[in-house]
């Protein structure tokens, strides 16, 4: 993988997790009021547009970094290209070690990247379980319960009165 495609990789990213958590702060507000949700939302949003834009110059600017690469692979010895654990043989201990390592790496990434997205639908969805039950108690007369004014003294007060 280049410079320029790791790069890309992690500016989108970083793209997906700005507008994730500025999603997930504009519905924490809209669900409880908090105006501290509001603001993070806001600022992780206007970081996610930040990044679309500088993901498009950084694109723009390096747009011949690729063929200068291959140009450079092309033109060096061959013996320079390969490392000692790959220009020996594929079926040795080193270079199933060395198979192994990577898959391990790329378990233990994607593994990371999946609990991240877990967390924020995880926390997409209680905030929406919350706001169900918010809206519940503000008119219990959804659930078939009759809603009572206690600010009225009953007959049950006056007898113990």
């Amino acid at each position: 993988m280049s410079l320029k495609a790791f790069h890309l990789v992690f500016v989108i990213a970083s793209i997906l997790l700005g507008l994730g958590v500025g999603g997930w702060g504009i519905m924490e507000y809209r669900a409880n009021g908090e105006i501290s949700a509001l603001i993070m939302g806001l600022v992780f949003l206007i970081m996610g547009v930040t990044l679309m834009i500088y993901g498009n110059r950084m694109l723009k600017k390096t747009k011949h970094i690729g063929y200068l690469t291959l140009f450079l692979i092309f033109g060096l010895k061959q013996n320079a290209l390969a490392c000692t654990a790959c220009y020996g043989e594929s079926d040795s201990p080193m270079a199933e070690g060395m198979n192994a390592g990577i898959l391990f790496l790329l378990v233990v990434i994607g593994g990371t990247l999946a609990a991240i997205a877990g967390f924020f639908l995880f926390i997409m969805r209680r905030a929406q379980i919350q706001a169900a039950r918010d809206k519940l108690l503000r008119n219990p007369e959804r659930l078939g319960i009759r809603s009572m004014d206690l600010s009225k003294s009953t007959s049950i007060t006056r007898q113990i009165s």
